[in-house]
């Protein structure tokens, strides 16, 4: 028995006919009848019942049938594996997006264990905004976000695996003059340095000062385009923000920024992995998402105070402890 042999033959098991069997696999009609002649030849026994509909299968041809399938589907799982070793020797480059907060927290701990794994991995990290990682998922230039998960409409595209709920706040420098606000109606007359894609600005301008009855101050209002110069300027200046609150708690910030107490409530917000929708990530991507799911898990359980701090205000969505 050959190979070619095995999947002619499980073909027209499934397809019924020797024509819909050669369509499926991409051969001749005639190819795949010799094929299964020399196969009833090789075994002495008759396989196939033919008649007015197609072709059926004896007793012994439904047993082979079954034996075909398995060694095909090991040839298929034998191909991928010696695929996984092939990679695991070739340069790859993996592009990585993360927002700012979870990159200040979890990114140290999960790089030495995944660059243990895969060494042959160059890594391209980007500390910022969701909003800006959108495009570059969509073109390619990034493999994975691990960021806020936002509204549909700015999704398109794009599929996410929910991680974290936080809580969004506004934010000054330590010593501001409004640390003391209570309503964001205090803070209409100030500046704001704030992030959103193009499609996102209707829904946070409405999360910040719409639903609470305060006018938007469209004056007060500047754009940052990346994290680094947004939280510059609002420790450097009297510029305030919207934040992760969990973002005030990480080490670099603790001290220099505080989240004002606002009678406002705002809406939860959710951290989670976000890419291509209906592609399969790279084994690179794979490996790098376990590492990453198993540091959450250490966190969460951690006794760490810098991380307890961190992640008190945030809520783990079901199941990620388990894997992401």
């Amino acid at each position: 028995m050959k190979l070619h042999q095995m999947r002619y033959i499980a073909a027209v098991a499934a397809h019924g006919s020797i024509r819909a069997a050669a369509r499926a696999l991409g051969v001749t009609q005639a190819a795949v009848t010799q094929g299964m002649r020399e196969l009833e030849a090789d075994c002495q026994l008759a396989l196939f019942t033919r008649h007015s509909g197609g072709i059926g299968l004896t007793p012994a041809g439904r047993d082979l049938v079954q034996h075909a399938q398995r060694i095909l589907e090991q040839m298929h799982q034998a191909e991928q594996d010696l695929a996984r070793h092939r990679d695991a020797g070739a340069p790859q480059r993996l592009s990585i997006g993360i927002t700012p907060w979870v990159a200040q927290t979890l990114l140290a701990r999960v790089l030495p264990p995944f660059r243990a794994e895969m060494p042959h991995v160059q890594l391209e990290l980007f500390d910022g905004f969701s909003a800006l990682a959108y495009p570059k998922l969509r073109e390619g230039s990034l493999d994975l976000m691990i960021g806020r998960i936002a509204a549909p409409d700015e999704m398109l595209g794009l599929q996410s695996t929910p991680l974290f709920t936080y809580e969004a706040t506004v934010m000054a420098r330590a010593g501001h003059p409004r640390a003391g606000a209570s309503s964001i109606h205090e803070l209409l007359g100030d500046d704001w340095v704030l992030n959103f894609g193009p499609g996102g600005e209707r829904e946070l301008m409405d999360q910040l000062f719409t639903q609470h009855g305060a006018a938007v101050p469209r004056h007060h209002i500047h754009l940052a385009q990346s994290a680094s110069l947004m939280l510059t300027l609002v420790q450097k200046t009297d510029m305030l923000t919207f934040c992760p609150w969990p973002l005030a708690e990480t080490a670099s910030l603790r001290g220099s920024m505080v989240a004002l107490q606002l009678r406002e409530q705002f809406a939860p917000r959710t951290v989670g992995i976000i890419r291509r929708s209906n592609e399969t990530p790279s084994l690179a991507a794979q490996r790098f998402l376990a590492h990453f799911a198993e540091q959450v898990q250490a966190s969460v359980q951690s006794d760490d105070a810098e991380l307890r701090r961190v992640f008190y205000s945030v809520e783990m969505a079901p199941g990620v402890g388990a894997g992401v």
